[in-house]
Order: C-alpha cells, then sequence, then structure tokens
C-alpha cells in the first residue's frame, strides 16, 4: 500500500503556521466514493477560516480543492474509472480522514468533476490568465466554487427553464465564486447577468458573459442596476454575503414582480429592511457546499442538510449538464505558488489579510 503525506492542522496554529506536514495512513474508501492522487491544490478562505475558528483539531487534515489522477473507484462508482483526470472538492480542516492537502484523498462522486481534456501536469511559479481549464492547477481552482454555484442555482434558488432570458443579480461578480457563477448563470441557465465588481474588473466580467456590470463603489450602484434591468431580475445570488451587500440585493430588485434570493452565509429575510412593495421575495434557505455530498453536516455552530429533491437536482446538473458546458468553463487568474503542501500556509495569508483580488491561489505536489 503506497505511503501517504498530508498537511494537517498543527498542534499549535497561528498565523502564517496554520498547518504541517505529515505522514498519515492512506485512505479508506467505500464502495460509493473514490481514492485520488493529487497533484495540484487552491487554497479557499474556508480552510483558514475553520483552523481559526477552531472547527477542526491538530492533526485534521487540510484543504477544499485539489486535482489529480484517480487511484482507485468504488464498486458502486459509475461514470469513473481508474485514471480518469479529476477535480475534486471535500470538506477538509475537520477530520482525520478527510481533507485535499495530501498524496492521496477520499472523493465523492458528486463533488468531482471528470476533465476530459489533456492537463498541463505544472505551471511555473507566477501569475496566470483567466483562460479555459487546461492544467492541474487550473482544474483545482474551480471545483468548491462550481459545486457552489450549482448548489445554489439548481437546488436552492431551483432556476427553472422557463426564466431563461430573464436577469439573475450577481453581487459581487469578481470575487472566485462570482466569477464561476456568471458563466453558469448564462451557460448553464440561460440567464441574463447583472453584476456588480470594481471598475478594473468591468471588461473581464462582460467577457465571461455579464450583461451589465456596475461599480458598487457608486452611491447609485443599486439605481444603475434598476434602470439597467428594468423588472426582469428574477433571482439575486449574494456571494459577499455582508448585511449591506444583502441589503443591497433586496433593494436592487425592488421592481421585480418576483425574486428568489440566495447567499452563502445563512442571511435571512429578517436581515434586510423591507421597503414595503407588492412584489413576492422569497429568501433561499443558504448555500453551504459541504452538503453536496448528500450528508448531514455540523460546521460554524449549525447543522446543515440538504433534502433529496434539492440533491436530486444538484447532481442532474453535475452530472449532466455541467459535462457538456465544462469546455467553455474559464477559471480565474491564478497565482501560483512553489511547490509543496507548505505553501498552503503562505496562500492562506494572502487570502486571510486581503491580498487576493480576482484570481485563485494554487500550487502543485512538491
Amino acid at each position: 500500500m503506497s505511503s501517504n503525506t498530508a498537511l494537517v492542522i498543527a498542534d499549535s496554529p497561528v498565523d502564517g503556521k496554520w498547518a504541517t506536514t505529515t505522514s498519515v495512513p492512506y485512505p479508506s474508501a467505500s464502495d460509493d466514493q473514490l481514492i485520488v492522487k493529487t497533484l495540484a491544490y487552491a487554497a479557499n478562505p474556508t480552510d483558514w477560516k475553520h483552523i481559526d475558528f477552531k472547527q477542526g483539531s491538530a492533526g485534521d487534515i487540510t484543504g477544499s480543492d485539489a486535482a489529480g489522477i484517480v487511484e482507485k473507484v468504488g464498486k458502486n462508482v459509475t461514470g469513473f474509472k481508474e485514471g480518469d483526470v479529476v477535480s475534486v472538492f471535500a470538506h477538509g480542516n475537520y477530520n482525520k480522514t478527510r481533507g485535499c492537502f495530501a498524496d492521496y484523498i477520499i472523493a465523492d462522486p458528486s463533488t468531482t468533476i471528470k476533465h476530459d481534456a489533456q492537463l498541463k501536469e505544472s505551471l511555473p511559479v507566477g501569475e496566470y490568465r483567466s483562460g479555459p481549464i487546461d492544467s492541474f492547477a487550473g482544474a483545482a481552482s474551480v471545483t468548491l466554487g462550481l459545486s457552489t454555484v450549482v448548489l445554489s442555482f439548481a437546488s436552492n434558488l431551483n432556476i427553472k427553464d422557463e426564466d431563461k432570458g430573464k436577469y439573475i443579480l450577481i453581487w459581487g461578480g469578481a470575487t472566485a465564486t462570482g466569477i464561476l457563477a456568471i458563466q453558469i448563470a448564462t451557460k448553464g441557465f440561460g440567464l441574463k447577468v447583472a453584476t456588480t465588481a470594481s471598475k478594473k474588473h468591468h471588461e473581464y466580467l462582460k467577457s465571461l458573459g455579464a450583461d451589465v456590470v456596475v461599480d458598487y463603489n457608486d452611491s447609485d450602484a443599486v439605481e444603475q442596476i434598476k434602470k439597467a434591468t428594468g423588472s426582469d431580475i428574477r433571482y439575486g445570488f449574494d456571494t459577499v454575503s455582508e448585511p449591506e451587500t444583502w441589503q443591497s440585493l433586496y433593494d436592487a430588485t425592488a421592481n421585480s414582480p418576483k425574486v428568489v434570493l440566495d447567499n452563502l452565509l445563512f442571511l435571512s429575510s429578517d436581515k434586510y429592511k423591507a421597503d414595503g412593495r407588492s412584489g413576492e421575495v422569497t429568501v433561499a434557505p443558504g448555500t453551504l457546499a459541504y452538503v453536496a455530498t448528500g450528508e448531514r453536516v455540523k460546521v460554524f455552530g449549525g447543522d446543515f442538510d440538504i433534502s433529496p429533491e434539492a440533491f436530486d437536482r444538484y447532481k442532474k446538473f453535475w452530472f449532466e449538464k455541467l459535462p457538456t458546458i465544462l469546455k467553455d468553463i474559464s477559471h480565474a487568474k491564478l497565482k501560483v505558488l512553489a511547490p509543496g503542501y507548505e505553501s498552503a500556509n503562505e496562500a492562506w495569508g494572502l487570502l486571510k489579510h486581503g491580498k487576493v483580488s480576482g484570481e485563485k491561489v494554487v500550487f502543485h505536489k512538491k
């Protein structure tokens, strides 16, 4: 059996030294899971937040995003085979057996993407433009984000075919999630997109498919959105999910006769000031990608699950629609750090201290 090395939460984690490399057991997957040999990794804010907010403990395997080669396939798994090139999202930073920053990891099919293209195995340290998913680093950068967006759009917003051509308002279009949300909304659901971002990102977001881009710094940003979209906003998705952005998302849909709103931090209707509109507003339950395995999750003081019906909608898009549009999806700009798991500590520092804008921080196996 192969040896296994992982980046695990340190005994006394501190800012900049959250995790350390050590030997861990080779994973034991169920008949419904895969084992993947990893080659590239992407850092996410949820990684350092799990550690800082003590959601995990010393020795837990870190990391939420990786890409590599399928090593083993559970006997109940369909659609994957040994040798497939895949990217994986897993709930890392949380226990001793899961997490993506390890040589060999457990992967659930519903949070794993098969990539048909021949991927570049390694990218030199540096900055790379947004573009097609043609490298392991690029593949590693998208899976958690895509799972989050598909879960919101297919399961929680439950976007309907009859709403093709209507607007979705995506607050925070230049975030890692927003960049993917724009593309899934247009290519996967046939929606028009209005979004917000600082001016330096406007042309880029339009190149991804956004129809309307407004600078959220403008004092009249909400009015600009209303004017540009009329009464056609049918869905709203807040990728920033702060009280101010949640309020702005709601305010910008004032002209809509019917709208469904979602966010990433379980903000409810009592978190915005209602305007007495006559239109119908539905607030989705909030999107947490960790339920995309279909399992109940306890994290950050909450107990979360997904209904069988919502999970079926997610899986239908994930397994049937996403593969048909994946070749047309662009990853965000990439910032490639030095190879080796220890680069995760550097990456998390960049994320925590606001040194990243409109890009994903990635690294390769050493």
